[in-house]
Parts: C-alpha cells; structure tokens; sequence
C-alpha cells in the first residue's frame, strides 16, 4: 500500500473509533449539564469541623456558610456513632449535601484524643470527599467550645483559626500540622504524631502548646517554649523572637536562618547529638524593670562588645535548654518527637531491628536517652532602642 493509501486507512480507522470514545463522557457531560451534581444552596460548605467523644458516641460541630460570597457563617450540631454517621444527619436536618472542598481544619476534643483518634482519622483519610491536606488542631477542652468562640458578638472566622498553625512561621511557637503530616509521622520508625493545642477563652482562642501522641491516643502537651525547641531541633523554625535578660537589659532576639543535624551517639548507651545554628537580630535592646537608675541599652561603646556576647551565650543556652525539656518530656512518656527512630532505622539498621522486634524497650530507650545540645547562635546585626535616662552606644 503506497503512503497515500496508508493516511486514508487511518483517516477511516479515526472516524470508526471516534464515536466509541467519545460514549464513555456522555454520562459525565449529561451530569454536569443534566443537574447531576446539587447546586451550591442544596450543599453545606464546611469551613471547619470539630468532634468530641462524649463517652457513648460522636459529637460533630460544624462550621459552614451558605455560599463562597457569603460573609455568614452556620453552626451545625450532630451525633452519631461514627464521624461519618453523624455527618451524615446534617443532610436529614438540613435538606443539603455536605460539601468538604472548602474545609479549612478539624479541631478534636481532648476527651476524643484521650480514647484514641484512630476511627475518627480513619474517616479524614479514607473518605474520597475530604482534603488529605487539611489542618488539624486539639482542643484543650472540647472542639465544639473552640468552633463556636465569638469575638465582637460574631463567630470567630475560620479563616483566623487556621492562622494559629501557619502563624508559627513568624512567632516560631506554633507546629502547623495537617492531616498527611500526622500520619507520617505517626506511622514513621518509633515516630510519635504532634498536634497543635488551641485554648478557647473570653478573648478568643489561642494556641496554648503542642500534644505528642503515642500511636493514636495523646500523650503528653509540650509548653509554648518547648515547641519552640522541637521546632528549632527538627528545622521546622523558619523565624522567631526570643526575649532575654542578660547584665540589667532586656533584648528581643529575632531569629532566622535556624540550621539544625541530628547524629545518633552509641557509646555508652543510646544517645544523640543535636546541633544547631541560628542567625539573630537585636530587634529591641531596653532596660529590664528593676534595674539601676544608669542602666541604659549600652552603658558605653567598649561594653557593647562584651554585651553582644552575653546576649549570644545566653540565647544558645535557652535554645539548649527548650530543646532538652522537649525530648526530656515527650521522652519519659515513651514518645518520639525528634524522629531519633527513623535516624536509627536509616543509618543503624541493625540496632533499629532490635528496638522494632520489642516497643517497649524502645520506650525505655527514649525514657533513658541522653540528648546533648550543641547551639551557636550568630548575631548578625546590633539595633538599639533608647530607654528612658538612657544613653545610646555613641552616647
């Protein structure tokens, strides 16, 4: 067959088998344009969802609004024995097909964390309409009281609550942890899951700290200083401020540029070596209440030097300190917060092997586990704010 021939061929081979390709996209383009799908006032559009265990079944708050444009926001109540079982009453009390596309977080009780997260986490993962990105929080109380807080006579937005976890990108205090990240860490070597700790109150709501679990159920809360450390450890910290004491002055630390390496340490016995390195800047440089009447942000030009040292010994010691009360704390309660096992499971396979085959010896492991710190803090610039009677470094 000449070439002419061969491009006819396959003309008439495309125009048998077009029509055949084209019969599998009826049904979706009949849906789409066939009301198949609800249209935006038959859904809830869930902003966020909240859920306690009350000790025989599901409670399940939900944040919704009306439409994308709405600036109103609704709050739903439902039960059941399952998540999905109660999220499934909203369309017999409402008339309307819950709609997860917009979900911002899911906030869990602390009763609900005590039990175990594991049903409830089962449902985020698994259900083919939920975000695997979405953020999670745990409520120092119950979900509920977190998602129903107002503020000027108006719900707190959901937007402002999702704020509190990536705000940690600034404060360096905050983890900001969404669902696949939880898993992961969960189902790492020895790894231990962390969750970011939302306290509600009359001024709002407001992070309180981070809780550490141990498999499924919550084990332990990490203060606001100890986040920062776990942050700073694992190289999660991308900026914060750290404010000291040091010779009669207050300075206000911003940090950046936080490096951090961890190395397992074997001789005698099982211990790891963390080092850290942080850039800093003198954002406010005052004196501290209580000290004497000339004591101003620099004393003199040839004290500025000796000052600047302090303010770095005093900041790597703080940073040591945080980071050791981290492990030191999740340690005791057989949890692995710095990923000490995925280490060993990649750079001591052997070793791993042992501690994989008997948990609870791995448990005692962290329990007994010595952390040594090594942080050098630089700082890269001296800024100074006048105090009141006070001289500056040119006097």
């Amino acid at each position: 067959m000449d070439k002419m021939g061969e491009v006819k061929s396959m003309k008439s081979v495309k125009r048998r088998l077009l029509p055949l390709l084209l019969i599998p996209a009826i049904p979706l383009v009949l849906g789409l344009y066939g009301g198949g799908y609800p249209e935006l006032y038959q859904r809830i559009l869930i902003h966020g969802i909240g859920v306690d265990f009350t000790g025989e079944d599901y409670l399940v708050t939900v944040r919704s609004s009306l439409s994308p444009e709405d600036e109103g926001e609704e709050v739903f109540t439902c039960r059941g024995e399952t998540v999905l079982d109660a999220l499934s009453q909203l369309s017999l009390s409402t008339g309307r097909e819950p709609f997860y596309a917009h979900n911002y977080l899911v906030v869990f009780g602390m009763d609900c964390a005590r039990q175990g997260l594991d049903e409830c986490l089962d449902f985020f993962v698994r259900y083919y309409n939920t975000r695997p990105a979405v953020k999670l929080f745990l409520a120092l109380g119950t979900a509920e009281e977190v998602l129903r807080t107002e503020q000027d006579g108006k719900l707190m937005r959901m937007s402002q609550l999702q704020a509190l976890a990536s705000g940690g990108r600034y404060n360096g205090m905050t983890a900001e942890v969404d669902l696949l990240d939880f898993v992961n860490r969960s189902m790492a070597p020895g790894g231990s899951g962390l969750m970011p700790v939302l306290k509600a109150g009359e001024e709002g709501v407001s992070a309180f700290g981070t809780a550490y679990f141990d498999g499924a159920a919550v084990a332990g809360t990490l203060s606001l200083e100890q986040t920062r450390g776990w942050l700073a450890a694992t190289g999660r910290m991308e900026k914060g401020e750290l404010t000291l004491e040091v010779e009669g002055h207050r300075a206000t630390l911003s940090l950046r540029g936080v490096r951090a390496d961890i190395e397992p340490r074997l001789q005698e016995g099982l211990g790891f070596d963390i080092s850290l390195k942080v850039q800093a800047d003198i954002s406010s440089l005052d004196t501290a209440p209580g000290s004497g009447p000339n004591s101003g942000p620099v004393a003199e030009q040839s004290g500025g030097t000796q000052l600047h040292m302090d303010l770095q010994s005093a900041a790597e010691r703080l940073l040591k300190e945080e980071i050791q009360s981290a492990a030191a704390a999740a340690g005791e309660d057989g949890c692995d917060i710095l990923g000490f096992g995925n280490l060993l499971y990649r750079k001591q396979p052997q070793l791993w092997k042992e501690y994989q085959d008997h948990r609870e010896s791995w448990a005692r492991a962290l329990a007994g586990c010595q952390v040594g710190v090594h942080a050098q803090v630089k700082l890269r610039r001296l800024e100074q704010e006048r105090a009141p009677g006070g001289r500056g470094v040119n006097g």
